[in-house]
């Protein structure tokens, strides 16, 4: 699934055409005349145009809600047709039916290509492989149907069955296979504990907020009350729901602390606050490094910059994004969905960081490392190797040295 760079996310639901809150300085008759030429287009399409026939009003409605956002001449400012909504359901609940496989569109073969079966899925069982072209899914070629309905195709109730044909490397004949479909569960949160210089240090990785992460990130917290220090990974974290980083927020901040301040373009503030746990007594006192870069962002920099302006973590890596937008995701009647800019939020400094982004207190730039492929997607466990990240290695050498005991 193409990942686009996620903003703090309030949901509402709206009744009515949204142009009349966008741009509520119009009057109702102002509004109409104002984009009358949009009704006079159709109207020229219907009575003129040559291939008439072959017209999609869906995707011209689509087209045409997308350059009302993009007229907004704000990069957070989005437009997603009805089956991009589902996405993003799916992204933010962090879980569906399906067979476990990463695939993205190969445009020489028109068809699904297979980047990675997750760890423990159907895909993986019945024995895809990474490179494997899927053109054909429960009899629907995929270069007709196309990447989304392609990728729906293969959705499906948990227990039901869905066959697809497969082109594969080195094989002279498409192969079949007949994949029963499971509930998939993108774990957002990996943790690990690493032994170094004589002290077990946690570390947690965040891959974005969604609805289970708070959970998540309880359970990993509960693995590792042993550890002598923690890493937080936000590292190309894209953010996620206000809520979920909230939550997590109120974890590692003491009861009544200020996580942020949220300001509507009315001068209107909410000052949001620690609701205080166990977890903040237990770290409490002990080392914590916070790992970000130029990828991490939003609900991201909303943990980052608490925990930095409160001094209870030290921030390691480079800028991050610098996303301060709060989005507030409104229905159409189409089906689709808009995500409208409606407030900033402030760190509890009351520091400004839209497009400007969260400075580190330590600069390390990034070594070169391998890419996740999306196997790893569906488990909670991973294994580190400081060697090969240097901004991991500096974290652990920062919590040995404030430790004691370091080399």
């Amino acid at each position: 699934m193409k990942r686009i760079v996620k903003s703090v996310l309030i949901v509402g639901i709206i009744a009515v055409v949204f142009v009349l809150s966008a741009f509520k300085a119009l009057t109702y008759d102002e509004m109409l005349n104002k984009f009358q030429p949009v009704f006079e287009i159709i109207s020229y399409v219907q009575h003129s145009y040559y291939d008439i026939e072959k017209v999609d009003y869906d995707k011209v409605l689509d087209e045409t809600l997308k350059g009302v956002m993009k007229g907004l001449d704000d990069p957070f400012a989005w437009y997603f047709t009805p089956v991009q909504k589902t996405e993003n359901k799916i992204d933010t609940e962090s879980k569906y039916g399906g067979i476990g496989a990463v695939v993205q569109y190969n445009t020489k073969y028109d068809a699904l290509e297979v980047v990675a079966p997750m760890v423990g899925s159907p895909a993986e069982r019945v024995g895809l492989k990474v490179g494997d072209i899927i053109f054909e899914v429960d009899g629907h070629k995929v270069s007709e149907t196309g990447y989304y309905e392609s990728v729906n195709l293969l959705r499906g109730k948990p227990g039901t069955d869905v066959t697809v044909k497969v082109y594969r490397k080195g094989e002279d004949e498409p192969l079949v296979f007949t994949i029963t479909r499971a509930e998939i569960e993108i774990k957002t949160v990996k943790y690990s504990a690493i032994d170094y210089n004589n002290h077990r240090i946690g570390y947690v990785r965040i891959t974005h907020f969604s609805e289970p992460t708070y959970n998540e990130f309880q359970k990993a917290m509960f693995s590792l009350l042993e550890a002598d220090g923690l890493i937080i990974d936000l590292r190309n974290n894209p953010g996620g729901l206000l809520g979920s980083v909230l939550n997590i927020s109120s974890l590692l901040i003491p009861e009544g602390l200020p996580v942020i301040t949220i300001r509507d373009r009315n001068g209107e503030e909410r000052i949001y606050r620690s609701w205080g746990s166990n977890f903040s007594d237990f770290i409490k006192g002990k080392p914590i490094v916070v790992l970000v870069n130029g990828g991490s962002a939003s609900a991201s920099e909303i943990l980052t910059g608490a925990l930095k302006d409160h001094k209870i973590a030290t921030v390691v890596g480079t800028k991050t994004f610098g996303k301060a937008a709060v989005q507030t995701v409104y229905d159409l009647s189409n089906g689709g969905e808009i995500w409208l800019p409606t407030a900033h939020y402030f760190t509890p400094s009351g520091s400004d960081i839209h497009l400007k982004g969260i400075e580190p207190d330590i600069t390390v730039e990034a070594s070169e490392t391998s890419t996740n492929d999306g196997r790893e997607l569906t488990v909670s466990k991973v294994q580190l190797d400081p060697e090969t990240d240097v901004q991991l290695k500096t974290a652990l050498e920062i919590i040995a040295d404030k430790l004691g005991g370091a080399e």
